[in-house]
């Protein structure tokens, strides 16, 4: 034990002497511990005052919680039954399972590891504190229930994800017994919520509301447990939340005995999982798609894989085959539908109240942010194959970012129809947020062509950040400004067109970024990695 406390240690110690050669990580560091702190101040502050007495149905919170829990169980069971998950990095893998160690003693420095990351993950939930605050009404206390429920949630999924690896892999048997109890759960589920609906006369929603609000849906592994906590903290059950405690760490228990028992060698198991995430990240840093050998024979059709096209416009195809062996239907991937869902709740749940559907916008344009900038376009950029065609630059930064401009334009379109069906917000409202949701998606193109073109050969990441945010805000502030100008001015009869110079100011930004950076690829060391 004290070779991992040592290496504990000094990893740590690592990680503070670096940061003296990395000033701006360390401002970045202090900047988030900073508002972290103002964030939780503020809310101990008000915590004593007079609220308002109109919140929000907290059962939306339960819901929220119960649909994590059930996601992440059916997550980790499905990753367990493929590749498993892991504890650990390559690096703990070529240190520690060579070394005189006890298995069990490795096996609790990889849990202790993944609490210090599962941590660094959850601190977003500390900054809803003012948005639970003013739409339920919720303080501190549950905000850090929120955020120790979360925790718990994530290292148990790993050792689930682990233990069930370990019981199925090269099982068919076990396998199918595995995922037959994961399909009979989500059928017996989904059997309640119909015959709960038709029995009680009553909305689908407020069946799911009823549902998650139960008594019985507390025991439901992950997704009950964790509500069955939340509830007791919120409403002073001290044996709820002892329960849901009791749950996690029995069932912890057993699956770490399982791991370190004589009949289940864990090290070969979780080793697998570790190269694969392992070789993933070294994919997705390289701008590409891991994929595990296929046993299965893929028939390829000759006519459709043709790449159609000459020059610059050959890219447009290569992109659109990209999709299409992505999803089935162009433009339409999980994210579409998981939007569209989402927005159909959304829309059920405000009714046609203003402020709830520009909040949902914000959030969709919040979303839509990290998936085009994180998106294959800056890796398109720098791709040799591009520098070949015989094109003038503008033309191949164009052609390279048609699939990017097209695709927020479907996703806004289906989103705000699924939106305004719902009772989210009225038709024509429903025009000009898919208008806006489009727009801000092609700016978002736009300001990843401005990276590539200014950052792309920065090595610096922390200045690539400070950069990227600035650029971000002086390209995002004035058409926001516009908006916020327009709603004020306009009549409540015309205020549906408040997003409309959003929209032109995104647009008129976009077409100058594209203007200003057409030539980038005349300037290699500008798309250089």
């Amino acid at each position: 034990m004290k070779a991992l406390s040592y290496l504990v240690i000094t990893q740590f110690k690592n990680r503070l002497l670096a940061l003296k050669k990395k000033p701006a990580l360390m401002v970045l560091y202090l900047f988030i511990t900073i508002m972290l702190l103002f964030v939780i101040v503020v809310s101990v502050a008000f915590d004593e005052q007079e609220t308002q007495l109109n919140y929000a149905d907290e059962r939306i919170v339960f819901l929220i919680l119960g649909g994590i829990g059930l996601l992440f169980l059916g997550l980790y069971v499905t990753t367990g039954l493929s590749t498993g998950s892991t504890l650990f990095t390559m690096s703990d893998v070529v240190l520690l399972f060579v070394a005189p160690i006890s298995s069990k003693k490795i096996l609790f420095y990889g849990i202790l590891n993944t609490i210090g990351k599962s941590i660094l993950a959850s601190l977003f939930i500390l900054f809803q504190i003012g948005n639970l605050k003013s739409s339920f009404g919720y303080g501190f206390t549950e905000i850090m229930a929120l955020f120790l429920i979360y925790l718990v949630a994530v290292i148990f999924g790993q050792l689930l994800s682990i233990a069930t690896y370990i019981f199925s892999n090269g099982n068919p048997g076990r396998k199918k017994i595995v995922q037959t109890i994961l399909y009979l759960g989500a059928a017996v589920l989904l059997f309640y919520l119909v015959a709960s609906q038709q029995s009680r006369q009553i909305g689908f929603m407020e069946a799911v509301f009823q549902m998650v609000d139960s008594r019985w849906f507390g025991f439901i592994p992950m997704g009950g447990w964790m509500v069955l906590f939340f509830k007791g903290i919120i409403r002073g059950a001290v044996f709820d939340v002892l329960i849901s405690i009791a749950l996690f760490v029995v069932f912890m228990v057993l699956f770490i005995t399982f791991l370190t028992s004589g009949t289940a060698d864990y090290y070969e198991d979780v080793l697998l999982s570790t190269e694969i995430t392992q070789q993933r990240l070294v994919a997705s840093k390289e701008g590409r798609r891991y994929q595990l050998n296929r046993t299965k024979k893929i028939k390829v059709n000759e006519n459709e894989q043709e790449i159609k096209g000459k020059g610059a416009t050959a890219l447009i195809y290569k992109n659109i085959l990209e999709m299409k062996r992505k999803s089935r239907f162009l433009y339409i991937d999980s994210y579409t539908v998981i939007a569209c869902i989402a927005a159909g709740i959304a829309g059920y749940n405000i009714k046609g109240k203003v402020a709830g559907a520009y909040g949902a916008l914000a959030m969709l344009l919040y979303m839509q942010f990290f998936l085009t900038m994180f998106g294959s376009l800056r890796f398109e950029l720098s791709k040799p194959y591009i520098f070949l065609i015989p094109e003038k630059s503008m033309k191949k930064v164009v052609a390279a970012s048609a699939t990017s401009l097209i695709k927020p334009c479907v996703d806004g379109a289906a989103i705000f129809l699924v939106f305004a069906i719902a009772g989210g917000c009225d038709p024509f409202t429903a025009i000009f947020m898919a208008l806006a949701y489009s727009a801000c998606g092609i700016l978002y193109v736009g300001l990843t062509i401005l990276y590539q073109r200014f950052l792309g050969g920065q090595p610096n990441i922390i200045a690539k950040a400070f950069v990227g945010i600035g650029l971000f805000f002086i390209v995002m502030v004035p058409s926001i400004i516009s908006s916020v100008a327009a709603a004020v001015l306009l009549p409540e009869a015309l205020l549906f067109l408040c997003t409309l110079p959003f929209t032109i100011c995104c647009i008129v930004f976009t077409v100058l970024i594209f203007l200003a950076c057409g030539n980038m690829l005349d300037k290699i060391e500008c798309a250089s990695k």
